[in-house]
């Protein structure tokens, strides 16, 4: 891997110190007289009291308070970037959930971007080596395109976040809005999973499994329809710009889920003639974060996965720290080239990033993740 190839983490989890440090950041009636969801009343607990997993999420809460919520710490995170040698941090915070009640979920979102801003990315002690995301509430469009607006001028919130559970597939036209907004400021959209509201949607298309095995390994398929609405509705083909990250892995079905809807477009083309070609040909637009447990174990069949799924184009690496879930550069599959690991670990996120930070006239973290800045008077 080129030294001139810093490593990007583009998914790392930063948590409050409580369960009820949000309402400090919230306004009235929220901050003292709504309740509001726990994080950690999920429906399918992960199983993180057992070894390995229990003493990992121990090492990451803060030195100075043992009850804090693992992930709470500026330097816990930070020591977590030395050991990998990643120069930089994309982080997405989570906001609890759907919510029954969309008012809440806005309110949670908004004070959710400003802890994040003073807490982390302005932070004195976080050394410029955090990047941030926009959490906005995909079921109140125009107050999401509102919080979009109001910080799309801070020189570290790189990306737009919203939940994998959603009402309808992100395709759907009332959400429309919100991703014209990314894609005019050049903020690309993590879908990730959100959970911890226990009023969450139905996770499979079957209903609700029992176990959080069942629960991990099914979940993540939403992508794949939030996937399919993107493209069949046409907003990709009416957003050019627009660029989607899907933060939790289903990378293993995308070719075998491509395919069959390609089998099936081209006898369908009477009911989305605003698609301009296949699906497959639409990968450009969206990227996926890495996921440790998505590769065949012996190698003859990693190598043919690898080259089929194109691996190294559409990947990105992210942590995703410090959920028990968490890997490391060293997790990645052992096949890939010198040059495709130098893509997932650095060049793919750097690409993706480069257009909103230019924007923005950071060069700093232009800098930081390996891109030379451009100065004068260039845009």
């Amino acid at each position: 891997m080129s030294e001139n190839a810093p490593i990007i983490d583009t998914c790392v989890t930063p948590f409050w110190r409580s369960e009820v440090e949000p309402h400090l950041w919230m306004s009235e009636p929220w901050a003292s007289k709504r309740h509001m969801p726990g994080v950690l009343r999920q429906m399918y607990t992960a199983p993180t009291g057992i070894a390995p997993y229990g003493e990992y999420l121990e090492e990451a809460r803060p030195d100075d308070d043992a009850s804090a919520l693992p992930g709470s710490s500026v330097s816990k995170i930070l020591a977590k970037l030395d050991r990998d040698n990643a120069r930089v941090g994309v982080l997405s915070p989570l906001t609890r959930g759907p919510q029954p009640d969309i008012d809440m979920a806005t309110e949670l979102c908004a004070a959710t971007n400003q802890w994040l801003a003073n807490t982390w990315l302005d932070a004195p002690d976080s050394g410029d080596r955090f990047l941030g995301t926009i959490r906005v509430n995909p079921s109140d469009p125009d107050k999401a395109v509102a919080e979009i607006e109001k910080w799309a001028d801070h020189p570290h919130m790189v990306q737009i976040g919203v939940p994998l559970d959603a009402w309808r597939p992100y395709g759907h036209r009332n959400y429309f809005p919100i991703w014209k907004a990314a894609a005019e400021l050049k903020l690309p959209v993590v879908i990730h999973a959100d959970g911890g509201a226990a009023a969450n949607y139905k996770p499979t298309m079957a209903g609700y499994p029992t176990k959080h095995i069942e629960y991990a390994s099914q979940e993540n398929i939403s992508g794949l329809y939030h996937l399919a609405s993107f493209i069949l509705e046409g907003v990709v083909d009416r957003l050019p710009d627009l660029r989607v990250v899907f933060g939790d892995g289903a990378f293993d079905l995308l070719m075998p889920f491509l395919w069959r809807m390609d089998g099936d477009w081209g006898i369908s083309r009477h009911e989305t003639p605003w698609v301009s070609d296949t699906p497959s040909e639409h990968l450009d637009h969206f990227r996926f974060r890495t996921s440790r447990f998505e590769a065949p174990t012996d190698q003859a069949s990693e190598k043919a996965w690898l080259e089929v799924s194109r691996a190294e184009e559409l990947l990105i690496y992210g942590s995703n720290y410090p959920h028990w879930s968490s890997m490391s550069p060293a997790d990645l599959p052992s096949g890939l080239s010198s040059e495709g690991r130098e893509r997932i670990l650095s060049r793919n996120a750097a690409d993706l990033y480069e257009p909103r930070l230019r924007a923005l006239g950071n060069t700093a973290a232009l800098n930081a993740i390996g891109v030379q800045a451009v100065t004068g008077n260039q845009p």
